[in-house]
């Protein structure tokens, strides 16, 4: 009887020493060492994390976009409550009866803007679209009766001026009668539309004379000569005067070729003056509106 005492009482004792093993086994949490060798790795790593952690916070604060939709350009545009653009409106196939590529970017542009507004709800147009010529643009910019031009407005022309990249490239071609295109242009007499541009104004519709006179610096020393160069008020008036012989070729881009070239008899001489690259214009002073504008053109793939 003793002995079965005995020999219950180490099974019983022996039951609850191995379940007090499997419970302590089973709460045990390996201690977290900073100190030390034993903690140099976790140091490391977490110095690491906490660097990676710091770079991505700086890259989205810093980001471009947000710190110019906090510039004083962008909160003005929001406090008129639109983005008030230059558009034409007699450019086929780019800005023409309210449609076209240019009236398209002008839109985005508006929409990405004001978007960013606290205020704004889209239940109003974002985009004010005021009308423009060559000859006003330039004056509209100035006085702020809008805020950015996507009328033409070739890239770099003037200091004055901040500029996205180009959405639109505009070759240049010099127009002879058929029979002289390959005519030695330094011999030539070549009109094109006259510059209206003054030290404090700059006027796009002389843009690709300003191209040709390049084209001329360029090759002054085979004989070329600025003084061979005649301005013109109207695209009528330059064919007038290709068609009377009063010229012997005249310079003038594509879209304006395309508009005011049918029914004229010409052919295409084979210099190479350049071309012009257009691009959203604001002044110089407002850049912020001409950066954004940039980034959504490349988000456009241009």
């Amino acid at each position: 009887m003793g002995r079965r005492l005995y020999n219950l009482y180490m099974k019983i004792r022996s039951f609850f020493s191995g379940r007090n093993r499997r419970i302590r086994k089973k709460h045990t949490r390996p201690v977290i060492m900073l100190k030390g060798e034993q903690g140099k790795k976790l140091r490391r790593a977490l110095i690491i994390a906490g660097a990676a952690a710091a770079v991505i916070l700086l890259a989205l604060l810093l980001r471009p976009e947000p710190v110019l939709m906090n510039s004083a350009e962008i909160a003005n545009v929001w406090n008129n409550g639109v983005l008030r653009v230059g558009l034409r409106n007699d450019v086929p196939g780019l800005a023409e009866d309210g449609t076209g590529l240019e009236w398209e970017i002008a839109q985005a542009l508006a929409e990405r803007i004001m978007s960013n507004s606290d205020d704004y709800t889209g239940d109003i147009p974002a985009l004010e679209a005021v009308e423009v010529s060559s000859m006003s643009v330039g004056a509209k910019l100035r006085d702020g009766s809008i805020d950015a031009a996507i009328c033409l407005m070739p890239r770099g022309a003037s200091t004055a001026y901040a500029y996205s990249r180009a959405y639109y490239d505009d070759p240049c071609y010099i127009l002879v009668k058929p029979g002289n295109e390959n005519a030695d242009m330094s011999k030539l007499k070549v009109g094109c539309i006259q510059s209206a541009s003054s030290s404090n104004l700059y006027v796009p519709s002389g843009a690709t004379r300003n191209l040709l006179f390049s084209y001329y610096s360029d090759y002054k020393d085979s004989g070329y000569d600025t003084a061979n160069i005649t301005g013109y008020a109207s695209y009528t008036d330059l064919f007038d005067a290709l068609d009377k012989g009063q010229v012997d070729a005249i310079a003038i881009n594509e879209l304006m070729l395309n508009k005011y070239g049918e029914g004229r008899t010409y052919a295409k001489h084979t210099a190479d003056i350049g071309t012009l690259h257009y691009a959203v214009a604001t002044l110089s002073a407002n850049s912020a509106i001409a950066t954004v504008a940039d980034m959504m053109l490349s988000e456009m793939g241009y």
